[in-house]
């Protein structure tokens, strides 16, 4: 899954990794060094190893959620996300709660240790492009998956929503639809609602975005997201 071989500086994605295990970080580089658009700058056992080096400056952090030094998953993600770097977990948990909490935290994709490094490469560029990703097969533990705050959603509403949160103006979802463009408004303001009563914020399209990416709705890489 090599890029081309004409890839520019400015093609390049810096990464960094962040994981407890020498061996694992180890794994990474050889797997890494041979994506020609990518830029494996530093890895490190702890996030303040990293933030102390050039990781620091990667575009794209690939961090372990448990890394057995006492630190809380979600503060570092915090941390991570604070200089604006995008973070993909590299993790070999993989519970429907685990990926839907570090998504929500601001992660920009999961990817167990157990997938292959194609899955990997379109993890990172998606991160690197500000925009999700997920595995089909961890969307379809998602969307499998009844959370509480999990909204249910009928299938009109469903397809509003994966048209919509990728990009789609709602004249284009109606057409795809074949429905007014009244009646799609109404199934993405549903949507809207529905989210909002148990919790979660989708007041714009960005937000109803990263709520079908969590909740297993969109299980590809969301190219045309606007």
């Amino acid at each position: 899954m090599n890029a081309e071989d004409n890839t520019t500086a400015s093609d390049i994605i810096t990464v960094a990794a962040v994981d407890d295990h020498p061996i694992v970080l180890r794994g990474l580089a050889d797997l890494l060094h041979d994506i020609k658009d990518f830029d494996l700058i530093d890895t490190a056992c702890s996030l303040d190893a990293l933030l102390a080096g050039p990781g620091r400056h990667a575009q794209v952090v690939l961090l372990d959620l448990d890394l057995g030094d006492g630190t809380e998953p979600p503060d570092n993600l915090r941390r991570l996300l604070s200089d604006e770097r995008s973070v993909v977990v590299f993790s070999a948990a993989a519970a429907p709660d685990t990926i839907r909490r570090a998504m929500r935290a601001g992660a920009s994709g999961f990817v167990p240790k157990t997938d292959d490094v194609e899955d990997l490469a379109t993890a990172i560029r998606a991160a690197a492009a500000g925009t999700g990703w997920i595995s089909p097969q961890l969307a379809f533990l998602l969307l499998t998956d009844d959370s509480p705050d999990k909204p249910h959603l009928s299938p009109k509403e469903v397809e509003a929503l994966r048209l919509y949160a990728t990009g789609m103006p709602l004249k284009t979802v109606a057409r795809k639809m074949d429905v007014s463009p009244e009646t799609a408004k109404q199934y993405i303001d549903r949507v809207r609602q529905k989210y909002r009563r148990v919790g979660r914020d989708a007041a714009t399209k960005v937000d109803l975005f990263k709520r079908a990416i969590e909740d297993g709705h969109l299980d590809r890489r969301a190219e045309g997201m606007a």
